[in-house]
């Protein structure tokens, strides 16, 4: 009776440690793959500047205009018109590095070291 009970909690850990590995590769897939985000051709954010906790201000484009807006956790504040003119959209094509969480340690430590 006793090596069933042992039995079946191994069986129980092995089905629980399946599922959370699932669940962890298919967020990944899902976060990478946009399957969630709806794709659009009139409308995106081209700037994001955060402000403070929860209240950012936006650049958006919506057909072929421009506006600012203010976010925050409850409201959408309409700010201001914008010319393409106003506008850095140069900058928009540049793609963001991201770094493996190894090398920031690594370099983390490299820094620490120079400082001592």
């Amino acid at each position: 009776m006793h090596w069933q009970n042992v039995l079946e909690l191994i069986a129980v850990l092995i089905v629980f440690i399946f599922v959370l590995a699932a669940t962890y590769y298919v967020t990944k897939w899902i976060g990478r793959s946009g399957v969630i985000q709806t794709q659009s051709k009139n409308i995106k954010v081209i700037e994001t500047f955060k402000i403070a906790q929860n209240k950012y201000i936006q650049i958006i484009q919506l057909g072929d205009r421009y506006y600012s807006i203010a976010v925050t956790k409850d409201h959408i504040t309409f700010l201001t018109a914008l010319e393409e003119e106003q506008l850095d959209l140069t900058s928009k094509d540049k793609e963001v590095t991201v770094l493996p969480f190894r090398d920031m340690l690594d370099r983390l430590n490299k820094r620490q070291k120079k400082e001592k």
